[in-house]
């Protein structure tokens, strides 16, 4: 038999590490982590620290607003903390409805939520409104007509003060809260929730007017540096 030529040998052996570096290929993206206004009161600036080092998290999304609790007052000091921990972007996030108690008018909730921010030097990058049912309570949400109008009101409020507004949600919770045909926030970015485990946006299914996310909360169980914690990506 013929040996083969050594070019035909060479273009076999290139070709066949281009198949195993195409199939081998990691995923690539920037991880971070949210917490919620009660795990932040919780936390010191060691947990920080520890979660940027050890676990490489690089950005960190913080409650700032919770229905009937209102402002978290923990949210400059641990803002500050994530910053310090060298966490490259710390946004905060906002959940409310109109029947928690102070909630409603949104603009003036909003409003005290900005003088907060603004009389503490509070550094952030945006503002996620979290758009979820209640637990437990099927009374907070109003019709979708007067939920949507809550809601454009609150994110008025932050653009007017030259905040940077973005959702979080998912088909679900959107339906609920909305109803599924609403498309009114398509313009704004979405973060979006499937804690499947996975860092990739190849499980988003479009829904409310969004074909691509910014973002995912791929995890509801982190924990470590004696911290709990939702996951976050991006690509």
């Amino acid at each position: 038999m013929t040996p083969p030529s050594s070019s035909w040998f060479l273009g076999g052996v290139l070709l066949a590490l281009a198949v195993i570096s195409h199939h081998a290929c990691p995923v690539y993206g920037v991880n971070g982590l949210d917490v919620s206004d009660e795990l932040c009161q919780g936390m010191t600036a060691q947990n920080w620290n520890c979660l940027r080092q050890t676990d490489a998290h690089e950005f960190a999304i913080i409650q700032a607003f919770r229905g009937g609790y209102q402002i978290n007052q923990d949210t400059a000091r641990c803002v500050s903390d994530a910053w310090a921990a060298n966490f490259s972007n710390v946004d905060i996030y906002v959940w409310m409805c109109p029947n928690c108690d102070g909630n409603n008018p949104a603009s003036d909730s909003m409003t005290r939520l900005v003088q907060y921010l603004k009389s503490n030097n509070v550094s952030f990058g945006m503002v996620w409104m979290d758009i979820e049912i209640c637990d437990n309570d099927p009374t907070c949400w109003n019709s979708f007509s007067d939920n949507i109008a809550f809601i454009q009101e609150a994110v008025a409020t932050l653009q007017k003060n030259n905040i940077k507004v973005g959702i979080y949600s998912t088909p679900y919770e959107w339906g609920s809260v909305f109803g599924s045909s609403f498309t009114g926030f398509s313009n704004l970015p979405l973060w979006y929730a499937n804690p499947n485990g996975q860092e990739t946006f190849s499980d988003f299914a479009p829904f409310a007017g969004w074909t691509t996310p910014a973002l995912k909360q791929y995890s509801w169980s982190g924990s470590d540096c004696g911290s709990s914690y939702d996951a976050d990506w991006h690509p």
